[in-house]
This record gives C-alpha cells, structure tokens and sequence, in this order.
C-alpha cells in the first residue's frame, strides 16, 4: 500500500510562512508542496508552486497532484496542471491521480474527476499493479467501487 503521509505530524508543520523559501524534502522525500496540496492550502500552494517542482514525487512516487486529488480539492488540482503537473502520472505502485480521487472520503471526488478527465486523465491506463497483473482506475471503478456517484462519472466508458 502507498504511505501518504507521517500520521504523527500535520500537514500545517511543513507549510513556510509567507516569504519563506523551503524547497527542502523530509524523511519521506516530500516538500511543503506535497504537504500544502494534501492539506488543502490554495494560497500556500500558489505561493509555493514557483519554488518547488510540480513533478517531484516523494519516496513512493506520489507528486502534489496525487495528494490534492486524494483530497479531492479541484481548485488545487486545477493549480498543479496549470503549472504543468502530469496528469497521469503514477506513485510507486502505478497509481494514477484519477484513481485517488474516485477513493477520496472527504472534499469533491466528483469535481476532481470531472476536472481530471477534461484535462486528459486516462482511467483505461493498465498501471496499477496488481496480484493479477495490472489494472487500471476503470478496473477498480467497475470492479471495486459501490460509490453511485463514483460510477456515474465513469458511465460512458462502463459496460451497461
């Protein structure tokens, strides 16, 4: 399983305060970046977007942009793929940004979905490994999912 976060700190702990520059990474390999997108953090996200590298995965793969669908925060989203964040791109064990978001318990799954597809988020890519071989978000979606409203923004690549 991914490691989103250290269960012990907050998110808050690693976002600088305005005018401070921190690029560094943490034990993990992530930068307040990572940190500002997971804990939902638009303006520290703006703020930081110039200084750190939108691209920059931690240990386990996982960009700003995985963190931000994970919340399901579609203005923070929006703000990655502006700076140019890979909309496909994929942690350690191939998952995608889309497929965090269609597993989001909190924030706007459905607005993150619909702004991933818009922007060229592939849920048919076979990236997830799996016990079976890889397995992509539609699979899980189908498969896996007893989310309605989760299904529903996947309808038109569905079988009735």
């Amino acid at each position: 399983m991914d490691v989103v976060r250290n269960p012990s700190s907050t998110a808050s702990e690693h976002i600088p305060k305005p005018g401070e520059v921190v690029t560094q990474r943490d034990e993990f390999g992530r930068t307040a970046l990572h940190y500002a997108a997971a804990d939902g953090d638009l303006p520290a996200v703006e703020r930081l977007i110039n200084d750190n590298d939108v691209h920059g995965t931690d240990n386990y793969g996982w960009t700003p942009l995985h963190f931000a669908a994970q919340a399901a925060i579609p203005e923070i989203v929006a703000v990655l793929l502006d700076a140019g964040a890979d909309v496909d791109a994929i942690t350690e064990k191939g998952h995608p940004p889309i497929y965090w978001a269609t597993n989001a318990a909190a924030g706007d799954p459905v607005a993150t979905i619909r702004l991933l597809r818009a922007r060229g988020a592939d849920p048919t890519k076979e990236t997830i490994q799996s016990y079976f071989g890889p397995r992509s978000t539609l699979y899980a979606v189908r498969e896996v999912s007893n989310k309605p409203h989760i299904r529903a923004e996947f309808a038109d690549l569905l079988d009735g």
